[in-house]
């Protein structure tokens, strides 16, 4: 498996490049929604980012995290991307957190 790096500026010229973003943020959302309804559920949206490992390793190193500490975390993930609190995600809500992951404005 290679490693591949990604700087700031890659991150942001992808992300400034608002045609080429929405079109990769638009072909990943139908493949996360696994019924096809249109909307990401919150266990959909868990399942992606399980898939993505994130919270489970850290640097590559498995990480034992308790069962109730990990639906917390995806509960509190899944509620910042539900931007109308309507219990699902929609593709604008998706594509807006995606944007705020990958580049989040300086407070």
């Amino acid at each position: 498996m290679g490693v591949v790096i990604i700087d700031g500026t890659t991150v942001k010229d992808f992300v400034s490049d608002e045609v080429q973003f929405k079109k990769s943020v638009d072909e990943r959302f139908p493949a996360l929604d696994l019924n096809n309804d249109g909307v990401l559920s919150r266990s959909e949206l868990r399942k992606a980012f399980e898939s993505m490992r994130f919270i489970e390793t850290h640097f590559g190193i498995e990480v034992a995290t308790p069962p109730d500490q990990l639906t917390q975390l995806y509960d509190s993930i899944f509620d910042k991307f539900d931007c109308d609190q309507r219990g699902t995600v929609d593709l604008d809500e998706f594509r807006e957190e995606m944007k705020r992951l990958c580049w989040p404005k300086k407070r």
